[in-house]
């Protein structure tokens, strides 16, 4: 099935070649929130893997960087354009908008927020991780590689990135409550943009007999999916005191000559969670970039506060390793960029997107 129609075609082909050529009327042009330096060190850093880099500002919603890989060289479309559609990669795929993947750990972000409104004294809860849980007579959900963790905390749970823990405060809290969670988050809608198209994510809809796929959902397995976008601005919201701006690329729109026609000013989604929640969601992301699964997006002299995500993917085979991801934010005390990571078949999200997220992070706040 083709991944683009003739008339995107035409399209594309006709922006090309027109570009350059004089027009009787030159129209305005539009300064974008875009950082050079920063969107091409994620697209280096990507580099032969397939993934997507998203960095926004926090405290506008404007987009700082936004990148997709594999990518495709327009200039040649034409000539190209047979084997770039027909390529299994999907270049032609803005994976960073479009691309809906398992967000793993990542996820337990949503289920702790869900927590703390749901649960009370949850910050103190201690269990002790055995490294899997009993859930029925046929289901087991075990840590990831099987650790134990033995007698953790709340915040200890989301920094060591205990399946155990939270598919067992997925089971409290149940479908209903985490599906609300993630719908404030605009799961199952379209997150409110400037006019940037965005796959909805998905979380899904159980029965409360369901109990393995609820535990699973909580830990952002079972058939929930989620953009990097989407992440992006789960961990942007968090960052900016529980308010989400909504992601844009456009600042203002400028005449040929460089004359301002309007500007387009940053645009809250609204106080999503409370400010009490923000502060401790950002206090345990910083602990699992201090001492937890996210040692590797530190950075000397920043505090980077994040999450790691490790998302099983059985659509593209029962062997195939893991996706890697990686939310974050910095520095810590007056957050600036917050970025979501992911590299498909990346393994571990410790290792390769957060490694990403960090030199993102340091490109963007000028290091």
């Amino acid at each position: 099935e083709e991944l683009m129609t003739t008339d995107i075609k035409d399209s594309i082909k006709s922006l090309i070649e027109n570009k350059g050529k004089s027009q009787k009327k030159v129209g305005d042009g539009v300064k974008t929130t875009l950082d050079t330096a920063t969107q091409q060190k994620a697209y280096d850093l990507l580099g032969d893997n397939r993934g997507a880099v998203v960095a926004i500002n926090p405290k506008t919603g404007g987009v700082i960087a936004m990148v997709s890989k594999p990518s495709f060289d327009p200039n040649n479309l034409d000539e190209n354009w047979s084997s770039i559609n027909k390529d299994p990669s999907r270049p032609l795929l803005n994976r960073a908008t479009a691309g809906l993947y398992p967000p793993g750990s990542t996820f337990k972000t949503l289920t702790a927020i869900s927590a703390l409104e749901n649960i009370p004294d949850v910050q103190n809860r201690t269990i002790q991780d055995t490294g899997s849980i009993q859930i029925g007579s046929d289901y087991a959900l075990h840590n990831y590689d099987g650790e134990v963790l033995g007698t953790i905390n709340f915040e200890q749970a989301y920094a060591h990135s205990s399946n155990v823990y939270f598919g067992s405060l997925g089971l409290d809290l149940g479908n209903d409550k985490l599906k609300k969670t993630a719908e404030e988050f605009y799961f199952n809608k379209s997150i409110p943009t400037d006019g940037i198209p965005v796959e909805p994510s998905n979380f899904p809809t159980l029965k409360s007999y369901e109990r393995g796929s609820i535990a699973q959902s909580a830990i952002g397995q079972s058939s929930d999916l989620a953009s990097p976008l989407q992440m992006a601005v789960l961990v942007s919201t968090i960052a900016n005191n529980g308010v989400m701006m909504k992601p844009h690329l456009v600042t203002s729109v400028v005449t040929s000559e460089g004359k301002l026609v309007k500007t387009i000013p940053p645009e809250s989604a609204g106080q999503i969670i409370s400010t009490d929640i923000a502060t401790t969601m950002r206090n345990m992301m910083r602990s699992v970039v201090d001492y937890g699964t996210g040692t590797g997006a530190s950075i000397n002299g920043i505090q980077v506060a994040g999450k790691t995500g490790t998302a099983d993917n059985q659509t593209m085979g029962s062997n195939s390793a893991p996706h890697s991801w990686f939310i974050g934010f910095a520095p810590y005390d007056d957050p600036q960029v917050a970025v979501a990571v992911i590299v498909e078949n990346g393994g571990q999200g410790g290792k390769a997107a957060a490694t990403i997220a960090a030199q993102v992070i340091s490109t963007a706040l000028g290091k």
